[in-house]
């Protein structure tokens, strides 16, 4: 008996580069849920079955009907040559969950499988430990939440076609944010604070505002009820940095507009702006 009729899959594979560092690399119990593994050639299949420990090499991407659930992982530039790839593949895609772990998945590639009967789930990491984004619907999302448990990630589950938006918040709070941060570090050195004291400050300072939103949400909010002086905040603005000041009296703006909150104020500040 061969080794690929030994047991029926649960997962077929088709990956090009660091597929052992993807979630798919992380899956336990690996060598009894992977079976077929397919890339551009047999020898990437072979090359990534043996990092995986688990799952056997096959010749074609066809090969990949012998599994339920099939899982994608490519880097950005190696992705349209395996879509292309999986999509002249001769295989029956109704009822079968196609998942994108920890790569891009372009609109048009899951139109294609999805046109084609195939049930469409990304899972993918996104920085915060021990949570997961999944986005999908059918026996994709089914097997999507089903590889969350086993990872033991708690499933961050996202609205059909929000991939875009969600990760316009991770960008905000992530690598939009750190400039914003070294500017801070940089007013607390004007202000005499000396340098690995500013950098500390600076990082404090955003850790406390986050863990007091978490806590208490909008009403976190140093003005949620106390209404700022306007002369103070101005001050503050114009002993900012020239290019850092508009960006201070924005963002205060935003906060009132957010929280709806001293439109009076706003107004006055919006007014000395013109000014």
């Amino acid at each position: 008996m061969s080794r690929e009729s030994e047991f029926r899959p649960r997962y077929g594979v088709i990956g090009a580069g660091s597929v052992g560092r993807s979630l798919i690399g992380r899956l336990p119990a690996k060598a009894r849920e992977l079976g077929p593994i397919a890339a551009v050639s047999y020898r990437v299949a072979s090359r990534i079955a043996n990092v995986l420990r688990a799952g056997y090499a096959v010749r074609t991407a066809g090969e990949l009907e012998r599994a339920p659930v099939i899982l994608f992982y490519s880097p950005p530039d190696q992705a349209e040559a395996l879509l292309t790839l999986l999509e002249a593949a001769q295989m029956r895609w109704k009822g079968r969950a196609l998942i994108f772990c920890d790569c891009e998945a372009e609109a048009s590639a899951r139109a294609c499988f999805h046109q084609r009967g195939a049930s469409i789930a990304v899972v993918r990491q996104f920085g915060i430990a021990g949570r997961i984004a999944v986005e999908g619907a059918g026996v994709a999302l089914k097997a999507a939440r089903r590889i969350a448990r086993a990872l033991q990630l708690k499933p961050v589950e996202l609205s059909a076609g929000s991939t875009d938006l969600f990760d316009s918040a991770v960008t905000l709070g992530t690598c939009a944010l750190t400039p914003l941060i070294d500017r801070a570090a940089a007013i607390l050195r004007r202000a005499g604070v000396r340098d690995r004291d500013a950098v500390y400050l600076a990082a404090a300072l955003f850790q406390q505002t986050a863990r007091e939103y978490a806590h208490s949400g909008r009403q976190s909010w140093g003005w949620h009820s106390q209404e700022p002086e306007v002369k103070r905040l101005e001050a503050q603005i114009r002993a900012s940095e020239l290019q850092l000041g508009p960006l201070l009296r924005e963002l205060l703006l935003l906060g009132f507009e957010a929280f709806d909150r001293h439109g009076e104020v706003a107004s006055r500040l919006r007014q000395r702006e013109r000014d």
